[in-house]
């Protein structure tokens, strides 16, 4: 039994989901097409064709499900674990400060987004964990959320160019120093607190329930490990 009696929970992705069904019925229909084919001519051929490449781009689909981690998130009694197809990263419960499902204003209503926002304490316990194969792909798959941005007014182009690509040299509220890939992902995240109200945002495909669920349940994670320390205190977002 872990630590306050809560146990480890491992998350399996939705973007795993029928990703065998996919790949096996890609690699079955792929023959059956071309031995169909070889019996037709003409414009049926053509449609063969047709037929041949959707159940290529079916296999391949399936085939790029089925690289994704097993699981997306580990849940212990202390930490928050991310696992990434190219590494991972890990967040002690202390050093989350709030989550929730991102929103942004469009007129006078909120839009949720489907992401689920952390915003941490502390850059420096997080940032070491990094190497730079991950924080590319971070800084990568966070492109869209600069767009998203624009699109909804929340920054100008001029800020979107210059955000794309990060200042190379890093300095954190505690002094630390940081360079490269490192320090554009430091930036990186700085720049998504100001618009969003978050350092980390993970998108819906990641999770196994809808993006409020998750939040409630990572939100009970948080209170139980702050429980020992005073009992009465609620977390709140």
């Amino acid at each position: 039994m872990a630590k306050h009696g809560r146990e480890t929970q491992h998350i399996a992705p939705m973007s795993r989901h029928n990703g065998m069904a996919l790949t096996l019925a890609g690699l079955v229909l792929m023959p059956s097409v071309l031995v169909v084919g070889y019996w037709l001519d003409g414009r049926a051929q053509l449609v063969m064709v047709f037929l041949f490449l959707a159940a290529m781009i079916m296999a391949l689909l399936g085939v790029l499900k089925l690289r994704e981690p097993e699981f997306s998130f580990s849940l212990s009694s202390e930490h928050l674990h991310f696992h990434h197809k190219v590494g991972g990263w890990s967040l002690h419960w202390s050093n989350v400060v709030r989550v929730d499902q991102p929103r942004l204003s469009r007129g006078l209503d909120l839009v949720d987004l489907p992401y689920i926002g952390l915003k941490i304490r502390d850059y420096d316990e997080f940032l070491p964990l990094m190497t730079p194969r991950l924080a590319v792909h971070l800084l990568t798959e966070q492109r869209p959320l600069l767009s998203m941005a624009l699109r909804y007014g929340a920054i100008e182009r001029h800020e979107l160019q210059d955000w794309l690509i990060e200042d190379s040299q890093y300095r954190s509220l505690n002094g630390q120093h940081y360079q490269g890939v490192t320090a554009m992902l430091g930036h990186r995240m700085g720049h998504l607190r100001d618009l969003y109200g978050y350092d980390l945002l993970i998108h819906e495909s990641s999770l196994d329930r809808e993006a409020g669920e998750f939040v409630t349940l990572l939100r009970s994670y948080v209170a139980s490990s702050r429980a020992p320390d005073n009992a009465e205190r609620e977390y709140s977002p």
